[in-house]
C-alpha cells in the first residue's frame, strides 16, 4: 500500500496550504490513514502514511496540521451553502413581491399583463377562449374626501377581497391603477363573462363596508373584452376599458357624477 501511495503523488513544493490539503484529502478518500510524521534520516522528506510530501524547501507537514485546514475549508463550504439558501429564499420573495399589488392582496399590472399574454398564446394554439374585464370603482374621490384617504384604501381592500372570493381558482384578479382592477376569466364565452359581470355588481353592493362606524357603500363598472387574434395585452384591455367607458356613462346619467 506504502508503494501505491508513493508513486501516486509527485514530489512538488507548494506555497499553497489549500493544494496540500486537496492532496492529503485525495489520500484519504482512497482510504489510506494518516499517522503520525516520522523523519528519516538522511532524506529531505517525511513519510505521512506511506506517502511522501515535499513542502517548501522539504519542510514537513504535520498530519494534524492538514486535518485543521481540512476542517476550516468544511466550516468555508458549510457557510456558503448557508448563504445560498438565504439567498434562494430573498430571491423567490422579491420574484413574490415583484407580482403583487403594494395595497391589496391581488396581482399587479405586471403580472396581470403578463397573464393576459399567456392566454393569447393558449387562445392562438388550442383555442382556449377567456374574457379579460376591467372594473373601475365608483366614488373613490367622495370616499376620501368624507372619510380619509385610508378609507379610500379600506374601500379598495374590501372591494379586491370581494372580487378574488367571487371568481374561480384558474381565473385572476390584480389591481392595475388606482381605482381600477383588471380580472381574466378562464375558458369563458361573452356571454357567460358578462353574466359573471353581473353576479360581481351584486357582491360589491350587496353590503357596505364598515370603517370607523361609517358605512361606506361600494360600487363599481365593468367593462369585458374577448381574446380574439391579432391583438396585443395592451390592446385587450384598452377595449375592456371602452367597454366599461360605456357602463361608466350610463351610470353616470343617472347618478350625475362619477
Amino acid at each position: 500500500m506504502g508503494n501505491a501511495a508513493n508513486s501516486a503523488i509527485a514530489v512538488a513544493t507548494f506555497t499553497d496550504w489549500y493544494q496540500v490539503a486537496a492532496r492529503v484529502a485525495r489520500i484519504i478518500a482512497v482510504g489510506i490513514p494518516p499517522v503520525d510524521v516520522r523523519a528519516r534520516r538522511g532524506q529531505g522528506m517525511d513519510s505521512v502514511g506511506g506517502a511522501r510530501i515535499a513542502v517548501d524547501q522539504f519542510t514537513a507537514v504535520s498530519v494534524d496540521s492538514i486535518e485543521d485546514q481540512l476542517r476550516e475549508i468544511r466550516r468555508e463550504r458549510d457557510a456558503l451553502r448557508r448563504e445560498n439558501r438565504v439567498l434562494k429564499i430573498a430571491v423567490a420573495e422579491l420574484e413574490r413581491v415583484s407580482e403583487r399589488d403594494t395595497l391589496t392582496p391581488l396581482f399587479n399590472r405586471r403580472y396581470f399583463l403578463t397573464a393576459i399574454h399567456h392566454r393569447m398564446a393558449r387562445f392562438e394554439r388550442h383555442a382556449e377562449r377567456a374574457a379579460v374585464v376591467f372594473v373601475d370603482v365608483n366614488q373613490l374621490k367622495y370616499i376620501n374626501d368624507n372619510f380619509g384617504h385610508a378609507a379610500g384604501d379600506f374601500a379598495l381592500m374590501e372591494i379586491a377581497k370581494r372580487l378574488a372570493a367571487s371568481i374561480r381558482a384558474t381565473d385572476v384578479a390584480a389591481r392595475i391603477g388606482g381605482d381600477e382592477f383588471g380580472l381574466i376569466l378562464d375558458q369563458s364565452s361573452e356571454e357567460s363573462a358578462r353574466a359573471q359581470v353581473e353576479r360581481l355588481c351584486r357582491v360589491l353592493t350587496a353590503a357596505p363596508a364598515q370603517y370607523d362606524g361609517h358605512d361606506i357603500a361600494l360600487s363599481a363598472c365593468f367593462g369585458v373584452a374577448m381574446l380574439q387574434t391579432g391583438m396585443s395585452e395592451s390592446d385587450i384591455l384598452a377595449a375592456a376599458d371602452r367597454d366599461m367607458y360605456k357602463c361608466k356613462q350610463k351610470q353616470d346619467a343617472l347618478t350625475g357624477h362619477r
